[in-house]
């Protein structure tokens, strides 16, 4: 199951979104995106944003309002590998490499 957790910052109400079926499509989608060159961070994180949109049928802006900054690009990338087919511990290890790389490219 694919879960999206997002919270209304003026109640702290929180919703969550499920999704049971992941179609192939929904795969195909994903494997494009990561073969996707953008010209910026911020295209590349607006495409994945809008792709888990879709893949719950929600607005992009509802989860740019619902998941603090710091938050965001992980709770993303741990359902676009979910979608990609892996494991939670390989998810989590990429996820973990690709905040490491941000880290260094901050202090650089």
């Amino acid at each position: 199951m694919y879960t999206l957790e997002l919270t209304n910052p003026k109640t702290k109400e929180v919703t969550t979104h499920t999704k049971d079926w992941v179609s192939a499509k929904n795969l195909i989608t994903a494997l494009k995106l990561q073969n996707e060159v953008h010209e910026s961070e911020l295209d590349s994180a607006m495409a994945l944003v809008d792709f888990v949109a879709n893949l719950f049928g929600i607005k992009s802006d509802e989860i740019f309002e619902g998941i603090q900054a710091h938050e965001l690009m992980k709770r993303m990338y741990e359902i676009y590998y979910k979608v990609l087919g892996y494991s939670e511990k390989k998810a989590q290890r990429l996820i973990q490499i690709m905040q490491d790389v941000e880290m260094e490219e901050e202090l650089d």
